[in-house]
């Protein structure tokens, strides 16, 4: 279900560990085993999509792949912006919208106001 919660997060868009977590179990506690099951897995979907809550992108990123800057990099040519260093937040998938994106079978998230 991990996989799959990270498979629906949209282009242009990106999403914490913590709220899969909460999206798949019902508790944010599940924040580690996301990030355990992105860093082992080399299939994990739109891995760049899934960072820190904070918007910011863990030191550890894809070692070996570009690292955190390539996350970056993959970020901003979707149109994610960071403004102070960070992921900006209004582009934040959180739990209540992965839970619609799962249900309706990842029709992707309308533009926000």
């Amino acid at each position: 279900m991990i996989l799959r919660a990270a498979r629906v997060i949209p282009e242009g868009y990106w999403t914490a560990y913590g709220e899969i977590g909460l999206a798949v179990t019902g508790t944010r506690r599940a924040a580690r085993v996301v990030a355990r099951v992105a860093s082992r897995s080399n299939t994990f979907p739109n891995a760049w999509r899934v960072i820190h809550a904070d918007g910011s992108i863990p030191d550890g990123w894809g070692l070996g792949d570009g690292g955190p800057e390539r996350c970056r990099r993959l970020l901003e040519a979707e149109g994610v912006e960071f403004p102070g260093g960070r992921a900006d937040p209004a582009k934040k998938i959180l739990a209540d919208e992965l839970e619609l994106l799962l249900a309706a079978g990842a029709i992707p998230v309308s533009a926000r106001a």
